[in-house]
């Protein structure tokens, strides 16, 4: 078997098999931020792609706060269990990391949203010494931060995208065995038929809508 390849069990759905890919990514953020237990994180952004960071930084045994401007989003995290969130449009996140690390901030912040705006705010909510990390800053551009973070307050600015090889034994082991069911972020199911709206609909997602899926051979119902 080639490095990377594997085959799907017998008793493994497609769609949880579907998140192998974006887990391994995950995972991999995970890894390269050395959590500690006990540490608090704060998970900006709760797309499907937040909900699994926050997913595997609990795994890791650290302390999970969460945000978003969707409260949808943030009940759909409540499932999986990440029960400690924060509704970005009423409330500032900043403050309730700072209320409850005795003002300190988080040890941690994952950055799971695009939006140079909010790389700031995601350094501001860190500890001196915390770690920030840029998950979904894939588009090349420009960006202010305080240098005195980085040099005076010695916080740790980071980035993590693509998936590892060497990873994917432990990620497929936490995929197959079902001790997250990943399948549950799939909001919308679409036919080949309309990979097209699906494609439309994934490029641009709307509070309820995480992971979208398209099913060859799934029955096509015209409205």
């Amino acid at each position: 078997m080639s490095a990377g390849l594997v085959k799907l069990p017998d008793h493994v759905s497609y769609e949880q098999g579907s998140f192998i890919e974006p887990v391994n990514t995950c995972m991999k953020a995970i890894e390269a931020l050395n959590l500690l237990p006990d540490e608090t994180v704060l998970v900006i952004g709760q797309g499907p792609i937040g909900i699994m960071l926050g997913l595997l930084a609990r795994r890791s045994g650290a302390s999970v706060v969460t945000s978003d401007l969707y409260p949808q989003r943030l009940t759909i995290g409540s499932g999986f269990g990440l029960s400690r969130s924060v509704n970005a449009s009423s409330e500032d996140p900043r403050r309730i990391v700072g209320e409850l690390t005795e003002g300190r901030g988080a040890d941690v912040v994952i950055l799971a949203v695009a939006g140079n705006s909010l790389v700031r705010p995601a350094m501001d909510a860190a500890r001196p010494g915390g770690r920030v990390l840029l998950f979904a800053q894939t588009q090349h551009s420009e960006v202010a931060i305080d240098p005195a973070a980085i040099c005076v307050e010695e916080k740790t600015l980071l980035g993590s995208y693509s998936a590892s090889v060497d990873l994917q034994d432990e990620n497929v082991r936490l995929v197959f065995s079902g001790e997250i069911d990943f399948a549950k972020l799939i909001s919308h199911r679409f036919p080949l038929e309309q990979a097209v709206e699906a494609l439309e609909l994934a490029a641009n997602p709307g509070p309820e809508s995480m992971k979208v899926v398209i099913q060859p051979g799934m029955q096509w119902e015209k409205h």
